[in-house]
């Protein structure tokens, strides 16, 4: 398993990862199951690093990382050293998932893949960002992530700067 304390996702890391994940699967690109699933895991712990809060908690057992979601409820992700990521993290546990909506999401649809291989799910945010994954599940916690890291980058571009000092003129 994987150990989430040496995680270090950087926005521009995660931001590439979702371009990737997506154009795959809109069928632009191709890739191995095993690379599909490392882009996959490193999108959801980018989700739980960077969205909302998180803390680690000594216990018997281990040290457990603990999360707070975009609806403020506090979720246990398990050990730190032994993480199951695709099935306690965002993008794949369901209520996890349904954490970062929040009243974000303005719209989502379902259309047929390409080729007509299966369906894919499309998130539309309220600041008209789009996610797009194989389920709902997935199209969210991309969405939210871009949201997110997109508002990240603006903070710190000098043209926000500007207008925050100086305003508009």
């Amino acid at each position: 398993m994987l150990n989430i304390e040496n995680a270090k996702p950087t926005a521009k890391k995660i931001l590439s990862h979702i371009d990737i994940f997506e154009s795959f699967c809109m069928g632009k690109v191709r890739y191995s199951p095993s690379e599909f699933r490392e882009i996959n895991e490193e999108l959801s712990i980018g989700a739980v690093l960077m969205l909302g809060k998180y803390r680690y908690q000594n216990s018997e057992n281990g040290k457990h990382l603990l999360w707070q979601g975009l609806d403020n409820q506090e979720y246990d992700m398990g050990l730190t050293h032994d993480a199951h990521i695709m099935r306690d993290y965002p993008g794949f546990n369901a209520k996890r998932s349904r954490s970062l909506e929040g009243d974000m999401v303005e719209d989502s649809a379902v259309i047929s893949g390409p080729q007509g291989k299966g369906n894919l799910s499309i998130v539309t945010m309220k600041d008209g960002t789009i996610g797009i994954g194989p389920n709902y599940k997935i199209a969210l916690r991309n969405a939210a992530l871009k949201v997110h890291l997109k508002s990240k980058f603006n903070r710190f571009s000098l043209i926000t700067l500007f207008k925050s000092i100086w305003g508009s003129a």
